[in-house]
């Protein structure tokens, strides 16, 4: 019969298994957390029955992720990434009777970020053509990224790649949001780099990043509106985004799972507790509302 487990004594082994998860130290992951080497062979012994399956081998004293370890591990940093949040008033995330996401965030420096997910449905009714478009290639393409459906809207998207914790981006299109909000000096130097190395900022690559796994796992499709301010340039000044986004799960030619992300900047925004003054609309020049 298992014991119940206190909130507080669950994060320290959340704590425990994600420390020593980055680590695959025992005596590194002791030292970075400040407790003795029995309370996190404890804590991961303590989860491992929880779950109900093995978390780590241990082969030649060295410490090695089993596959339910490694679903484990991104699961168990995002609640304690979630929590943190919440307790410094960061973070506010709220579930719509429709099982929708609505995430509010805030960072270090003050700027805020919205977003809202809404029913696929909703590309037919408010979306930029950009989003039904590649939608529709994507349908077509049967999730294939270099199916010849996906020609027309190449030049529109990202395409990430996992790698443990991080996002590394392997594609950026010359006519993305990114591209044309960054430039394309940066568009061709993100080629290669993980998503917290762009301009923007780690707050905010964090913050969009949140919803990826789930559409990178299930090789399904996420729409979400999210308005923020964000700078155009390293340490510039952050100015008012509005804009649409579309996540796809596909697959490379090699057969292993790929995220594609198109964006359309747009001022048709729908986002539940957002003040009308919050994040004033985008001027006409920064819009994406032309057919592609």
């Amino acid at each position: 019969m298992q014991q119940e487990t206190t909130p507080s004594t669950l994060f320290e082994i959340l704590r425990s298994f994600t420390t020593l998860a980055s680590t695959l130290n025992l005596s590194e992951t002791v030292q970075r957390l400040g407790v003795t080497r029995q309370t996190v062979r404890r804590h991961i012994n303590t989860l491992e029955e929880l779950k109900g399956a093995k978390l780590f081998e241990l082969r030649n004293r060295s410490y090695f992720l089993t596959d339910a370890g490694m679903q484990c591990r991104l699961e168990a940093q995002a609640i304690l990434d979630q929590t943190e949040d919440w307790l410094r008033n960061k973070s506010v995330r709220a579930r719509s009777r429709g099982a929708l996401e609505r995430v509010s965030y805030k960072d270090e420096k003050g700027y805020s970020f919205h977003a809202q997910q809404h029913h696929l449905g909703r590309l037919w009714v408010d979306a930029p053509p950009l989003l039904r478009r590649a939608f529709e290639a994507w349908s077509q393409a049967e999730l294939q990224l270099e199916h010849p459906a996906m020609t027309s809207i190449k030049a529109y998207r990202l395409v990430y790649r996992r790698l443990q914790d991080s996002w590394l981006c392997v594609e950026v299109g010359e006519s993305s949001s990114y591209a044309t909000w960054l430039g394309w000096e940066w568009a061709k130097s993100a080629v290669g780099r993980f998503s917290q190395d762009d301009p923007v900022g780690t707050d905010f690559d964090n913050f969009m990043s949140q919803a990826y796994h789930g559409v990178f796992v299930a090789g399904g499709a996420r729409l979400d509106h999210i308005a923020g301010l964000i700078p155009r340039a390293r340490n510039a000044e952050a100015i008012p985004a509005r804009f649409q986004r579309l996540l796809l799960g596909c697959v490379f030619p090699d057969g292993e799972p790929a995220l594609a992300l198109f964006v359309a900047r747009t001022n048709r925004v729908e986002i539940a507790g957002l003040g009308p003054n919050e994040i004033p609309e985008m001027p006409a020049e920064l819009l994406m509302e032309d057919d592609v």
